[in-house]
């Protein structure tokens, strides 16, 4: 081994070049010495011939194609791939992609070290520390490695003591930062001699990591073993039947798709003789950061469980334990009756109870598996959770419901850590473009990051007006974005999230701040002054969606609120002293962000230059149908692809006039026709007839203008009737609104 030659390839400034050298002169170094390593002690280590073998050769060798590649190879100039070589030892025997990485050995130029480093992610430490118990136990591990094994962490690559790691990781946690950690020997280039004297140090750094060694692969078995549990309940997707209160439900699952990293989610849907009722997920939290099963209903979460209280010996029993909280000032007297109301439920349901425990299934740590068929676990979570709902007024079963978004469940010790009432909001970019795009909905990372960037850009002032077709996803991507910003998916439901709708009526800026009521002697609130003074109070972000606003003179209902956050002054409401819910001044804070989505038709009116002036203007008109064809569902892309092929040649042709129509459009169509295809056969519709109706139906009702759209019509009374024939009910109007334009020399679909 010449460490001066390896020093050398690792230096070369040419990223081509560098990264061959690399391939050729470095990793077969590594690689020898991994295997002399292995054969070496194979007999007091067996395991070390059954591990595989990762390296970094794979990066190295696209990267250096891309760097000689004209197309990539000025952004690959700068690049640091193949300063640094490793190869590492991983043991994959663990189920569901569960992976320990057991040695890594590496040859880092800039830093001119070797490293024998055990390396992990942040979650297994995170678990460390996550209770006092499991704090304690690992201060042990801690302890008890030698002082000659050195801790790295990827955070600015410092290195830490032994009484430094527990504080640092709790500063991680705080921060909300997942770097990884490095346990092992560090040497100097200067340092290395010889291949003998490597070998020596990697059997001597495997023998002083032991203790943490033993914590990981630990660990990486309990992580496999909840992951188990996880896929058994996430890999049943027959419909469930669900008696409440004396009625039958039907609970219909969808498949499971991936919502973040570790995060996997199944929504499901209840359903009255196939009414919706309310909807709800389950979740699975693969590292939150040990692994948990989250029930939701209509967007609340109501049960949160720790799998690894079924971890053990032999059968262990599924027991949720659950409380309620309730943040206004009857808090106590709110909680006792929300759980008495509770507690009554389940028992008259069946639910074993045992205290403020109830039982839903068991464990079976000998054969690995449930012992009640998946399904009916299932069952019994939805149930509870669903009469949790129910008792905290969110839902009526079958009474009207009346919601109360500040009544939460919480069941379990990881409530605090995954959802419940915790409402922790983070505008980091990376992690709003992950949740976003977890949601299975139609946004490009470009349209979100000029969103954000419109958002937060001004430190104290957030104004947004999306304008676009009607169905583009306006008023959804608040909605996400909302959502993303306080890590919740779509349809969870936000306190710091108000949807309001404008209206006609609305000519001056007592529909926003509401107004003093001379004759009633008291102050009349409106949705918007509710959701400033909840900002005010709370100091977190809160997002107001003023939804189609000029359907309304915009200039005229947000005067004041434009006039406030130009000059910086209060808006006046009221001089009245009896008045003490509502202050005589409003200061409009910076935590509000005020997004408004427009329409622009006859119905609307023109946005003027004061209010265009104050605000980012965002344009949502292009529609990816592409991209929407691979989210949809695949009982959708399976059955209805000769229909897709139609519709999306029907869009092209629409969309060189600027008369396409949205993704909301193109959603209920897709489910129109599925719903017709789910009919008995002598009844349905067939395929082109299905087509041209809904058409008709959502498409051409749309349609009108002057002689400018002639071509188009045309161009579709050509299309229709090749597609559908003479009888089409699309290619008739088409056929009357053509006609129309040559008389009148304006047409519209409606007579």
């Amino acid at each position: 081994m010449n460490i001066q030659q390896i020093e050398e390839a690792l230096s070369i400034s040419d990223t081509a070049l560098r990264c061959q050298r690399v391939l050729d002169e470095v990793q077969p170094v590594l690689r020898q010495l991994m295997d002399d390593f292995k054969n070496k002690h194979e007999a007091e280590v067996p395991k070390l011939l059954d591990y595989s073998v990762n390296t970094y050769e794979v990066t190295l060798r696209t990267t250096m194609h891309d760097a000689r590649n004209p197309n990539y190879a000025e952004q690959k100039r700068n690049s640091d791939i193949g300063k640094k070589a490793w190869i590492e030892l991983a043991d994959k025997s663990y189920s569901f992609q569960t992976e320990f990485w057991v040695l890594n050995l590496g040859f880092y130029g800039p830093e001119r070290k070797c490293k024998i480093v055990l390396p992990t992610n942040f979650y297994p430490l995170w678990e460390a520390i996550r209770t006092k118990g499991n704090e304690k136990e690992f201060a042990k591990v801690i302890e008890s490695l030698p002082e000659e094994i050195e801790i790295q962490t990827s955070d600015k690559d410092i290195f830490l003591n032994k009484d430094e790691l527990i504080p640092f990781l709790q500063k991680c946690v705080s921060e909300k930062k997942k770097p990884w950690f490095y346990f092992g020997t560090f040497i100097d280039f200067d340092n290395l001699v010889s291949s003998e004297q490597i070998l020596d140090l990697m059997w001597t750094t495997w023998n002083r990591m032991k203790p943490i060694k033993d914590y990981l692969e630990q660990e990486t078995s309990r992580h496999a073993l909840s992951l188990r549990m996880l896929h058994a309940l996430h890999e049943h997707q027959d419909p469930v039947s669900l008696k409440l209160y004396g009625r039958t439900y039907e609970i219909k699952f969808e498949e499971v798709f991936k919502n973040k990293s570790y995060q996997r989610r199944q929504n499901f849907g209840i359903y009255d003789k196939g009414q919706l009722v309310t909807d709800g997920a389950l979740a699975g939290y693969r590292r939150e950061p040990n692994e948990a099963v989250g029930i939701f209903v209509n967007g609340a979460g109501f049960i949160f469980s720790n799998l690894r209280n079924l971890h053990g010996d032999g059968c262990v029993k599924w027991k949720i334990t659950k409380s309620f909280r309730h943040h206004k000032k009857e808090s106590e007297d709110v909680n006792k009756a929300t759980q008495q109301r509770a507690m009554e439920a389940l028992e008259v349901h069946g639910f074993n109870l045992e205290g403020n425990t109830f039982t839903v299934g068991t464990w079976d740590n000998v054969n690995l598996q449930f012992v009640e068929p998946s399904g009916e676990i299932k069952r019994r979570f939805i149930a509870a959770a669903v009469l949790f709902a129910e008792s905290t007024g969110m839902i009526n079963l079958p009474k009207d419901a009346q919601i109360s978004e500040s009544n939460v469940m919480i069941t379990d010790e990881t409530e605090a850590e995954l959802e419940g009432e915790l409402f922790e909001h983070d505008f980091d970019l990376s992690s709003i473009i992950s949740n976003i795009q977890g949601s299975g909905l139609t946004y490009s990372q470009a349209i979100i990051r000029d969103f954000h960037l419109n958002l937060v850009c001004l430190e104290d002032k957030h104004f947004v007006i999306l304008n676009g077709i009607s169905g583009t996803g306006k008023t959804k991507l608040c909605l996400l974005y909302a959502n993303a910003v306080y890590g919740k998916p779509l349809d969870a439901v936000n306190p710091y999230l108000k949807v309001i709708p404008v209206r006609p009526d609305w000519t001056d800026s007592t529909s926003l701040f509401g107004y003093y009521s001379a004759l009633e002697k008291r102050y009349v609130r409106t949705p918007f002054l509710n959701a400033v003074l909840q900002a005010i109070q709370e100091g977190k972000p809160m997002f107001i969606v003023l939804d189609e606003m000029n359907l309304a003179r915009v200039e005229y209902y947000l005067s004041d609120y434009l006039s406030a956050i130009e000059s910086r002054q209060s808006v006046r409401l009221h001089t009245e002293d009896h008045i003490t819910d509502v202050p005589k001044e409003l200061h409009i804070p910076n935590n509000l962000y005020v997004i408004g989505t427009i329409n622009v038709d006859e119905t609307t009116h023109s946005i003027s230059d004061k209010v265009l002036d104050r605000a980012f203007v965002m344009t949502l008109s292009d529609v990816d149908l592409d991209q929407f064809w691979e989210l949809v569902g695949t009982k959708y892309r399976t059955v209805l692809q000769s229909e897709w092929v139609l519709m999306k040649q029907l869009h092209e042709k629409l969309s060189h006039f600027d008369l396409h129509f949205g993704y909301r459009t193109m959603n209920e169509i897709i489910r129109k026709l599925y719903a017709n295809f789910q009919l008995p056969e002598e009844i349905r519709l067939n395929k082109a007839e299905a087509v041209d109706r809904v058409i008709a139906e959502k498409v051409l009702p749309k349609i009108r203008g002057d002689e400018r759209v002639e071509p188009l019509l045309e161009q579709l009374v050509e299309w229709t009737n090749s597609s559908f024939g003479d009888h089409s009910v699309s290619l008739a109007h088409l056929k009357r609104m053509k006609g129309e334009l040559d008389r009148y020399g304006a047409t519209q679909f409606w007579r």
